[in-house]
């Protein structure tokens, strides 16, 4: 009981401290909070903070007041045009997507939801601290005429990532053809050229691809398959598991 008291006695001086310091920072400190432990706000409470926040006795007035707002596609508060920052997934909300994704998997066949299972066990056995969404990485910034599926871009990636980590592997999701295929899938051509036009790697990229075939750290996603619920699982498994799952999309 003691004991008790203290870390009560502790944590309020601590409280009292900050508020005299910053009473943004005091503010700032529950508001996070708030967001870590709810997953959503009911419109009581959030009526009953905005209440609070406008009583001339708090320590926030006059430079503190809570109104109900739109938030833009990017981000951006539509009453003080702050950048607003994306905040992590609760585990029941993690859930929720894994869940749906298993199901979007089951509904394309009974085969591809199998797979995307075993992959989620397989991940969950990893330590991983970043995923990469080879797809997406390749083409990036390719948007151009003469633009193509760049696997030298996810090699340059992925090295980089293991620097960072200090030698450990990142985490690769990839179709299976931009593996396998001798032509590969290349849809930033000019609008002229058919969208299934396929192109030969170089050579450079002709020796990534056999290294990445031999990598125990690259998951092959089958044909048919969707690579985005392969990369989105896998963040969510190692985020339930206490893992990194750092995007690399």
């Amino acid at each position: 009981a003691a004991e008790a008291a203290e870390a009560a006695e502790a944590a309020e001086a601590a409280e009292a401290a900050l508020l005299a310091a910053s009473p943004d920072g005091w503010l700032r400190s529950i508001l996070d909070e708030l967001q870590q432990s709810v997953e959503e706000l009911s419109p009581a409470s959030a009526r009953r903070l905005r209440a609070e926040l406008a009583r001339d006795h708090t320590p926030f007035a006059p430079a503190w007041r809570a109104s109900f707002a739109d938030v833009t596609a990017h981000g951006v508060c539509g009453v003080c045009g702050a950048d607003l920052s994306a905040g992590p997934l609760v585990p029941a909300q993690r859930a929720r997507l894994r869940e749906g994704l298993l199901a979007a998997a089951a509904a394309r066949g009974p085969l591809h939801g199998l797979a995307l299972r075993a992959f989620g066990e397989w991940v969950s056995r990893r330590g991983y601290k970043y995923v990469v969404d080879g797809a997406n990485v390749a083409y990036r910034n390719q948007n151009y005429d003469g633009g193509r599926f760049s696997l030298e871009q996810v090699g340059l990636l992925l090295d980089e990532l293991r620097r960072r980590s200090g030698g450990a592997a990142p985490l690769l999701v990839l179709p299976k053809v931009y593996l396998t295929a001798r032509l590969v899938p290349n849809h930033t051509q000019p609008r002229v050229v058919p969208s299934k036009e396929r192109a030969a790697y170089s050579a450079a990229e002709a020796a990534i691809a056999k290294r990445l075939r031999g990598s125990e750290h690259v998951w092959a996603v089958p044909d048919g398959s969707n690579d985005d619920w392969y990369w989105m699982l896998a963040t969510l498994v190692l985020a339930d598991s206490g893992g990194g799952g750092g995007g690399g999309d």
